[in-house]
């Protein structure tokens, strides 16, 4: 039998560990002498040679008990744990870049300009996302022109987008809009989607032109919240009050009907 002090030097594990291991059922030791002694049998090294493995992976705790009760698929939960630390570290690769991405941008020379816009009819269709991460939807711009074409309503004027927020923090809901002619007098139905409509008022609006992407639909940075944070300061500079939630995200396209830019747009009372 091998005291504590002697089977941490073996196993490589501490003696404060050993003793934790004991409390939570991990590893006990072979016997416990009546006057309190720990002691371990040497066929215990390889069992504590496997937790500290499996530790120095990065395991959790109450994993390496499920993986000491299931011996033969050990190398099942390592492969699992390294799919999760791979993930992990394409998600912070990516916080990484977009995080250098947006400090670049807030360097950039945005010019905010300033326009008078009609009253504009409009159909929006409703999509939540959670934690501003837009799910896979099958072209919502697409989809809802070409129902409102087979509805008989007239586009009149480029696609926005814009994001309000719900009751739960985590989730809000982006709104894929077309303008058009008049609001619809039955409602446009696409099976599976929430389909609304109404009226943008006469307005003034500050506006920054954006980078475009190759999807109509994407909601990805573009540089958005550098200019958003330009458009704020312009208004403050300007003694400018902005109207609260009504940030949108327009289309400019070209005569053939193609994106060839975003515009960040933020009305002014």
């Amino acid at each position: 039998m091998m005291r504590i002090g002697e089977f941490a030097l073996a196993s490589g594990l501490t003696v404060k560990a050993l003793h934790h291991y004991d409390a939570i059922d991990l590893l006990k030791p072979a016997r416990v002498t009546a006057n309190g002694y720990r002691t371990y049998s040497p066929r215990q090294l390889r069992e504590a040679a496997t937790i500290r493995a499996l530790r120095n992976i990065g395991l959790a705790l109450d994993t390496v008990a499920e993986a000491l009760s299931n011996p033969h698929y050990i190398n099942s939960f390592i492969e699992r744990h390294r799919a999760h630390v791979a993930d992990e570290r394409a998600r912070q690769d990516a916080d990484a870049a977009q995080g250098s991405a947006l400090i670049d941008s807030l360097e950039l020379d945005y010019t905010v300009r300033r326009r008078s816009m009609p009253a504009q009819h409009w159909v929006g269709l409703q999509h939540e996302i959670r934690n501003l991460e837009l799910a896979q939807v099958e072209s919502p711009l697409a989809t809802l022109r070409m129902a409102l074409t087979e509805a008989g309503h007239t586009i009149s004027g480029p696609w926005w987008t814009t994001l309000r927020q719900t009751a739960e923090a985590e989730v809000v809901e982006v709104l894929f809009c077309w303008p058009t002619t008049q609001i619809p007098a039955e409602p446009v139905g696409i099976s599976g989607t929430i389909v609304e409509s109404g009226t943008l008022p006469a307005r003034d609006e500050l506006f920054v032109p954006l980078e475009t992407s190759d999807d109509d639909s994407d909601l990805g940075d573009l540089g958005a919240e550098a200019a958003q944070i330009a458009m704020i300061e312009q208004a403050k500079d300007d003694g400018l009050e902005l109207v609260h939630g009504s940030i949108r995200q327009v289309g400019v396209l070209a005569d053939d009907g193609t994106p060839e830019a975003i515009e960040l747009v933020i009305a002014i009372q």
